[in-house]
Parts: C-alpha cells; sequence; structure tokens
C-alpha cells in the first residue's frame, strides 16, 4: 500500500517472450503479475513486453517511464525476463536497484 493513502502502490511489469510458446504464454504471465501485485499491496499499471531477441526497447521503455513517473516498483515473472545470461541480468537488475533505486519482485519468489 502507498504510504499516504490507502491506494496500493503503483507497479510496472516486464516480460520477455521470444518464441511462438512465450508470445502465447505472455498474456497468462500478465494476469499473474495482477495478481501478484494485488496479493502485495500493489497495482500493476502496465506491462513492457519485450519480443525481440538481442533488443532492450521495452526495457528502456522501461526505465522511461520509472525515470518519468517516479514509481519504483518493477514485477518480472522472474529473473530469465531480465536475460538469458547471468551477466545481462546483473546489469539491467543493477540498472533498475541501483540508478533507480527500484524494487524488482519476482514471481517465481512468492
Amino acid at each position: 500500500m502507498n504510504e499516504t493513502t490507502d491506494q496500493p502502490a503503483p507497479a510496472y511489469g516486464y516480460l520477455r517472450a521470444f518464441s511462438a510458446a512465450g508470445h502465447r504464454e505472455a498474456p497468462a504471465l500478465e494476469q499473474d503479475m495482477k495478481r501478484f501485485a494485488h496479493e502485495h499491496g500493489l497495482r500493476l499499471i502496465a506491462v513492457q513486453r519485450e519480443f525481440a531477441y538481442g533488443k532492450l526497447d521495452a526495457f528502456t521503455a522501461l526505465v522511461d517511464t520509472l525515470r518519468r513517473t517516479g514509481v519504483r516498483d518493477v514485477l518480472v515473472p522472474s529473473l530469465d525476463h531480465l536475460g538469458q545470461s547471468g551477466a545481462l541480468q546483473r546489469v539491467l537488475l543493477s540498472r533498475l536497484e541501483s540508478s533507480l533505486h527500484a524494487t524488482v519482485h519476482t514471481l517465481d519468489a512468492s
């Protein structure tokens, strides 16, 4: 919950869906993210989807949105959605947590 109101704190989501299976699973993942947000006192405003392998356009849009809005909660289905390699995961996670002071919530850690 937001500290100054009874309203749930806003959050944004991010997911990667490169394969046909990933595209089909994306709507269900978004529903899981909405449910997680509700259960944890958050309100999922929007989810940025990355559909092109090797691109970070949706991630960049997420970062820009967080900067613009001041929202500091981000939902991802798992850290794998930040990148398949551990190095990329660490870089993107650091960008969110250190540079933007965001809290990254993973559904698979609950």
